[in-house]
């Protein structure tokens, strides 16, 4: 799972909507361990559907599968390094 890059390995995040039906949306990011690292939802407090994303409404993502926002996203706040990838899975 891991790439060589030079003397690096390459990290390898895998972005999984777990829940998007009946204005519910939950998704997360996963290590190239399957370890989560990252999750998202457009649920309230108290459980209930609350409109979009917090970073589509904060401008980071452009919609709920926008894969490239999100990874900037992540190596912005330094979740992601600098030469990791994100790719969806469906």
């Amino acid at each position: 799972m891991e790439q060589i890059v030079g003397y690096q390995f390459r990290e390898k995040l895998l972005y999984v909507i777990d829940l998007d039906e009946r204005g519910l949306f939950k998704a997360h990011v996963e290590n190239q361990n399957g370890k989560e690292i990252f999750s998202l939802s457009n649920e309230d407090e108290g459980g209930w559907p609350g409109g979009n994303l917090d970073l589509v409404e904060d401008g980071y993502m452009r919609h709920a599968r926008d894969v490239r926002g999100l990874h900037e996203y992540l190596q912005e706040v330094g979740i992601a390094g600098p030469r990791s990838s994100l790719e969806f899975v469906h």
